[in-house]
């Protein structure tokens, strides 16, 4: 008899400490959005040596370093009249020739580089492929200008490169121009993952989960005492998580992070506890 009392006694203490501490929550509804992160970095989308197809002798340079050329702009005049003509747009980033120098087929004549037109590259790992797909859209960060600018995927590569046993395949997307952009900035890509847009949730330290590892709420019946109620669950960003059934938006939940599950578990087994 005595045993029992204090038993009463011990779980009485127990539910007056829980129940001054309890957190009380109302699920609310709002958009749970979560994302793929890539690491990487501004190339140019054109980046090309230009070299001659023809045997020649250069008469007449058009350029020099540094200039900016159109396609189809001459580079140079060979001593037999013949003109070479730019075959990318952009700046010429290196000339390789000069007055008086001797060309064959193949010979370097300039690199061509178009800082106008940039394009993101990230490597994305092996398990996170199958996610993505030409023509899915993300956002790029732009680090060094705190700037975050739209970007599209336009290529992946079918052939994968291998780091620490971690295979990683090669992705390039199609980026806004911005003002200030350069290449070769770091950038950080977000492409979508999941979404629940105007879901019911919750906070993920309203949840406790059973021995199955199945989640549940704490609410509170018509006389105000705690039941455990089963939830089905969705989406979660890490902070929130969508509640597909078991709470209706603006209900009222309770928490007292893990002390409150180890206490009702001991109530269980002493006095029992009810659930719906």
């Amino acid at each position: 008899m005595l045993v029992l009392l204090l038993i009463a006694a011990f779980v009485l203490s127990l539910r007056q400490t829980a129940a001054q501490s309890l957190t009380e929550e109302i699920a609310q509804r709002r958009d749970i959005v979560t994302y793929y992160s890539f690491s990487g970095s501004l190339i140019p989308v054109t980046d090309e040596v230009q070299t001659a197809k023809d045997a020649l002798k250069v008469k007449e340079l058009y350029v020099q370093e540094g200039d900016r050329v159109e396609e189809g702009d001459a580079l140079l005049r060979s001593s037999d009249g013949t003109r070479v003509y730019a075959a990318y747009s952009g700046t010429i980033e290196e000339l390789y020739v000069e007055t008086d120098d001797s060309l064959q087929p193949g010979s370097q004549i300039a690199r061509i580089v178009d800082y106008d037109a940039l394009e993101v590259s990230v490597d994305v790992d092996e398990y996170d492929i199958d996610a993505i797909e030409e023509g899915k859209e993300g956002e790029v960060y732009l680090n060094a200008l705190d700037t975050t600018v739209p970007g599209t995927v336009t290529e992946i590569a079918r052939n994968a490169t291998t780091e620490a046993g971690v295979s990683y395949y090669p992705v390039k997307l199609e980026v806004e121009a911005a003002q200030n952009v350069r290449s070769g900035m770091s950038v950080e890509v977000s492409i979508l993952n999941q979404q629940a847009l105007g879901a019911v949730s919750l906070s993920l330290d309203a949840l406790s989960y059973d021995e199955y590892n199945r989640p549940f709420v704490y609410l509170k019946d018509a006389e105000g005492k705690l039941v455990a109620e089963y939830v089905e669950t969705g989406v979660s960003d890490g902070q929130y998580i969508e509640i597909v059934s078991g709470v209706s938006e603006g209900e009222a939940v309770y928490y007292q992070s893990n002390d409150l599950a180890r206490f009702f578990a001991m109530q269980q087994r002493m006095m029992g506890v009810e659930s719906r």
